[in-house]
């Protein structure tokens, strides 16, 4: 973890004294995770608290979804672990992901060797995302807006991804709800919000790969929705759901908004 030298001694000493904590509720919480060493590994190389509002770094090594800014949150480390776990993602993999955050869930994709792309639609988000992955090491590419340019194409060296697992992470400030078809197709997809049905992520289908490529998303009302696993064996997808929880993700916005 080159990165640790670029932390203060309060961030560091913040990190070391509190990420076992977080590893024994994510593996409480979500005992595949167990049997599943990269994701366990990688959550314990991520310093969480980077990607939280600084009101809330204390807590940031518990369990819970946490603010951001904006009004957006953070997802609870053992609901990104599922995500992740149940998207069969893997040192290599090519991953697309819906929905930035500040980037936790790249990070911990990244730190498990997958080649992430990202997509955000709110900007500033994107910028303190690519700030945060920047700073850690795992940002490859991000692009956005020309006339911004903190969202101007930008390619990290190989040096600068020292303290990764071998992954990257490009960061798009966009809509993703049409996904990214150019840079597929992608061995994973997982989308970090909800929708009412799985048509509203329809376009996303033909970017997956074609022997077992999975999309994992939140599908339901707006409050209460199960998590849908869709795997794709050649012209057919196999739908299975997460029975065990409900979620509660904000909503993917549409062409025309918020749907």
């Amino acid at each position: 973890m080159d990165w640790e030298s670029r932390l203060s001694e309060d961030d560091l000493r913040l990190f070391r004294e509190n990420i076992s904590l977080l590893e024994d509720q994510v593996a409480a919480r979500f005992p595949e995770s167990c049997a599943d060493h990269a994701i366990l590994a990688a959550v314990r190389k991520i310093p969480r608290h980077l990607f939280v509002h600084k009101s809330y770094r204390y807590v940031a090594y518990t369990d819970h979804a946490l603010p951001t800014s904006g009004g957006m949150t953070t997802s609870a480390p053992s609901v990104v672990a599922r995500m992740i776990y149940a998207s069969g993602a893997e040192r290599g993999d090519r991953v697309l992901e819906i929905g930035t955050g500040t980037g936790y869930e790249a990070a911990v994709l990244a730190e498990m060797g997958a080649r992430v792309c990202s997509v955000e639609i709110d900007r500033n988000l994107c910028r303190r995302a690519k700030e945060i992955l920047e700073l850690l090491g795992y940002a490859g590419e991000s692009r956005g807006d020309r006339k911004d340019p903190a969202l101007r194409e930008s390619r990290a060296g190989a040096g600068s991804r020292a303290g990764a697992g071998s992954g990257t992470v490009r960061l798009f400030a966009a809509n993703g709800r049409s996904g990214l078809p150019e840079y597929g197709p992608y061995s994973a997809i997982i989308v970090a919000a909800s929708v009412p049905s799985l048509k509203n992520v329809s376009a996303l289908f033909p970017q997956l790969a074609e022997r077992g490529g999975r999309l994992v998303v939140p599908v339901g009302p707006r409050h209460d929705q199960m998590l849908h696993i869709l795997e794709r064996k050649g012209c057919r997808l196999a739908n299975s759901v997460l029975q065990d929880l409900s979620f509660d993700f904000i909503r993917l916005v549409g062409q025309h908004g918020v749907r």
